[in-house]
């Protein structure tokens, strides 16, 4: 209780607008940070795990919510209530992307270790395991370094078509609205350990998958350095 106190008595020193910092924290849109942490530093940027964090493609979107490092430790002190918040930003932030971004589509993947924890429960029940033995064997770790969801929540994702390339915006929105779901419901208690990547180029222009090389297919002929027109070489 005490450093809470701390915290305040910091938040109102002098009573007076702070002075303009390096970011904005983003605790209250409505309110200024008061806490006296400006510098990009003590900056957190609090979402952009579920969008690959430093991936190049991620470094493109200029807009992010950020929290000073007080306000974000504060936040997540209450899990329940910060899983929440973090649905409503996925989902703001998919608006500032589509914003600086029109038509942008998304590679949706789990975390590399819950992939796996998802395929070894599938091939334990291709093996005969019932669907609880199979459970049972990839159940979350109790002392994980990171937070593992159950893996019956990481099968509906899967089941319901929310992984893979060239998702629209309106797919991934229904991913995160179904894990909000999952977090009333008490299926899982964090956001599932998800990823939504930008399919962007180095430029920053939106791509399709199912689009690369088809180009280079359709040329049935060429014009040599003569003008002539040649066959393609079989």
């Amino acid at each position: 209780e005490s450093s809470d106190v701390e915290m305040k008595t910091e938040d109102n020193a002098g009573g007076s607008a702070p002075a303009p910092g390096e970011f904005r924290c983003m605790n209250d849109e409505f309110e200024v940070c008061r806490t006296g942490q400006t510098t990009v530093d003590l900056s957190r940027k609090v979402i952009s795990d579920h969008f690959g964090r430093n991936k190049a493609c991620t470094r493109l979107i200029t807009d992010w919510p950020l929290f000073c490092r007080k306000h974000y430790q504060r936040a997540t002190y209450n899990q329940k209530l910060w899983q929440s918040r973090k649905i409503t930003l996925i989902l703001r932030q998919f608006n500032i992307i589509e914003a600086q971004f029109s038509g942008t589509m998304y590679t949706v993947a789990l975390k590399k270790s819950e992939e796996q924890r998802l395929n070894t429960f599938s091939r334990k029940l291709a093996a005969g395991k019932t669907e609880l033995e199979a459970a049972a064997l990839v159940a979350p770790a109790e002392k994980a370094k990171h937070f593992e969801a159950p893996v019956n929540v990481l099968r509906e994702i899967e089941q319901l078509n929310y992984l893979g390339e060239n998702k629209t915006k309106a797919e991934v929105e229904a991913a995160i609205n179904t894990i909000s779901d999952m977090l009333e419901s008490g299926d899982t208690s964090q956001v599932p350990s998800i990823e939504f990547l930008p399919q962007l180029d180095a430029s920053g222009n939106p791509y399709d998958t199912d689009d690369c090389g088809k180009a280079t297919k359709k040329s049935s002929a060429r014009v040599s350095k003569k003008g002539a027109v040649t066959k393609p070489s079989s």
